[in-house]
């Protein structure tokens, strides 16, 4: 059978917006009869869809924090280091010793295992460095993956200094040329890709989409208008704050004394304290829910007995999607978006599964809760977002149309090996 090396940086235990998009291409592959082997820094014994795992753990500097570090003293002057190497040393990034490392594990265990394919995902950028690396020593073909833009609107602060974005745009060029075929998570990103090399049909536009089921709803309350988000607002981008939003809800509940008394926001995920504070004090803290951090398949039952779900996005990045959108499309709930101009509101128009607002008016924003509102009050919300179209964003699909003609190049020739 073909062998697939899938390099997921993100994967379980880790919860991140990267993990469920390497769980759809482990169980496309194996689902095709192919073997994977999942190359990752997590701590499992076994691929969760059915892979295999080749482990190469993280080296100790590059390991989450743990509570209880230094804040001060020699603590402050490594943090400083850190800093500097970060913006100035590391290239592409940080986890670059990481993806050195794991070429060379990568190597050796091709050497008795050999490998037809093999995928490398976007971010960390420097994951491309272990298909750069067998492509060249064992032949095999390679499929690299952007899940986000690498220099085009890029997650990174330091990757928009101009010395460090000269080099990057070079490293970009030369995988995009070695490369075998490309797919990006959103338009924009496979549009700009195109742009940078001459062989533009080998980039394909890949959704991550959702796996099929639908979730049971937990959590229903008909006794309020239960408007739920789900995860951290700045893990990714540190633009992407709640504080419109926060400012919007505060207008609607000044404004109308029923909507005070029946709205409520959950809020499910691991919050910083400075994202806390700003549901502190009247008039908010009584009808804010803090559920905590919960498992991503009881996350996704909470969201499909919300009455509508929340997205925010940073304005000013069209490429900006955000995983979340997926699971909120499998939840079938109405959305309410704070984005414009991007990819996200594409999707939610397209889908037709909710409304979208500016993500810097929060004079918008409260108008927007109060109209939703009064659609909840009169049992009108889902009859005006009925997500029929959601089943554009399923997985199978998607992947069946990009990634299907890729795995079946490889039948005849595997046969014949």
């Amino acid at each position: 059978m073909p062998h697939l090396l899938l390099t997921a940086f993100h994967y379980p235990p880790e919860i991140s917006g990267g993990v469920p998009r390497a769980l759809l291409f482990e169980d496309f592959f194996i689902r095709r009869g192919w073997r994977v082997t999942v190359l990752t820094p997590q701590e499992r014994d076994s691929g969760v869809k059915g892979g295999d795992i080749l482990r190469v753990p993280l080296p100790g500097y590059l390991a989450p924090k743990k509570s209880g570090g230094a804040t001060g003293g020699a603590g402050a002057g490594k943090s400083r280091l850190k800093s500097f190497a970060k913006k100035y040393v590391a290239l592409p990034d940080v986890f670059a010793p990481w993806a050195l490392a794991a070429a060379r594990m990568a190597l050796e265990f091709a050497r008795n295992n050999p490998v037809d394919l093999v995928l490398t995902s976007s971010p960390p950028e420097s994951a491309h460095w272990i298909g750069w690396r067998l492509a060249r020593a064992c032949g095999c073909k390679w499929l690299v993956d952007y899940r986000d833009g690498w220099t085009f609107e890029p997650h990174r602060e330091e990757a928009k200094i101009f010395g460090r974005r000269v080099v990057e745009r070079w490293l970009e060029k030369k995988v995009l040329r070695r490369c075998d075929w490309i797919t990006a998570a959103t338009r924009p990103i496979a549009e700009d890709l195109r742009e940078k090399i001459a062989d533009a049909g080998k980039v394909k536009f890949l959704a991550t989409g959702y796996d099929s089921g639908v979730p049971s709803a937990r959590g229903a309350d008909n006794n309020y208008f239960r408007l739920m988000y789900t995860g951290r607002f700045s893990l990714s981008h540190k633009v992407r704050t709640p504080a419109v939003f926060v400012e919007g809800m505060k207008a609607a509940l000044t404004a109308e004394a029923d909507f005070a008394r029946d709205f409520r926001l959950v809020l499910v995920g691991d919050y910083s304290a400075e994202e806390k504070n700003l549901w502190s004090g009247a008039p908010l803290s009584g009808c804010v829910e803090f559920m905590g951090q919960r498992p991503y398949a009881e996350a996704l039952s909470l969201s499909a007995g919300a009455d509508m779900l929340l997205l925010v996005t940073p304005p000013g990045l069209k490429s900006i999607a955000t995983r979340k959108i997926f699971d909120y499309l499998k939840a079938r709930r109405p959305v309410l978006a704070l984005a414009e101009g991007n990819e996200a509101e594409r999707i939610v128009a397209e889908t037709g599964c909710g409304v979208c607002v500016s993500p810097v008016d929060s004079g918008a924003v409260a108008a927007e809760l109060l109209r939703c509102y009064r659609l909840w009050k009169d049992r009108k919300l889902n009859a005006e977002y009925a997500c029929e179209h959601n089943g554009l964003y399923e997985a199978e699909p998607l992947f069946q149309k990009i990634i299907g003609p890729i795995a079946d190049s490889f039948t005849p020739a595997i046969t014949g090996r």
